[in-house]
């Protein structure tokens, strides 16, 4: 948590999808459960009420270090599963708690507060009342509103009231071409930079441009992760 971890997370995005490297990109959604020792047996019903997770195998600062992988919805798990949690939480000074709608909410020692919904969604807030999430729909704001909704799978989203990132998972490179056409359908078409190259057997694209009202974005594109940022000048 330590801030806003999604802010964090998009701006580190953003400005590290169009560096060289050879890494394979991770996947965002997680093949392994965060906060649960592998060597349990763990791997059936992780967002059902019957849990096969281990309570003692539970260590929350991994479940928080997951970036909010969507994958085990904490809240549907068992009660010695949930109470588990919370007695972990509590040695850091963190507040868990769950509804009984099957969510789950974290409130750090900041202020700030992530809360995992019943369908396996995050929404993060911290004290400065910067938000954020992991998965879930389309954000509806003062930035989104200026650009056409994409086709890519949302991953994560995040801001404040001067910038604000949304990440994706699915979206390829021809994909982000033609999203950069409707961003300059859209108005985005000042003082345009344009990257569309390869470097290292990797595509790489970056597009740049303000809609001449204040409002810039950037489109990038690199090893498969890709983001759409937007800034107030």
């Amino acid at each position: 948590m330590k801030k806003i971890l999604l802010l964090l997370l998009s701006v580190v995005l953003v400005f590290s999808l169009v560096a060289c490297g050879n890494e394979e990109t991770p996947d965002p959604s997680g093949s392994e459960n965060p906060g649960v020792s592998q060597s349990g047996e763990n791997n059936e019903d992780q967002g059902g009420e019957n849990s096969t997770v281990n309570p003692e195998d539970i260590d929350f600062a991994a479940i928080m270090a997951g970036n909010g992988a969507t994958d085990v919805v904490w809240g549907k798990q068992d009660e010695a599963t949930k109470q588990a949690i919370i007695a972990d939480a509590k040695k850091d000074g963190v507040d868990v708690s769950f509804g009984t709608d099957g969510s789950m909410t974290v409130v750090d020692t900041d202020g700030t507060t992530m809360v995992q919904k019943p369908d396996g969604t995050w929404t993060i807030k911290d004290a400065e009342g910067n938000e954020g999430q992991v998965g879930g729909d389309w954000p509806d704001n003062e930035f989104t509103k200026l650009v056409p909704k994409p086709d890519f799978e949302l991953y994560a989203a995040s801001g404040d009231d001067t910038f604000f990132t949304v990440a994706f998972t699915n979206a390829t490179i021809e994909g982000i071409r033609a999203y950069a056409e409707k961003l300059k359908a859209a108005g985005f078409t000042v003082d345009p930079e344009v990257m569309d190259t390869e470097m290292m057997g990797m595509a790489v694209y970056n597009y740049i441009a303000s809609n001449g009202k204040g409002v810039s974005v950037t489109l990038a594109f690199s090893n498969n992760a890709s983001a759409l940022s937007f800034e107030k000048e």
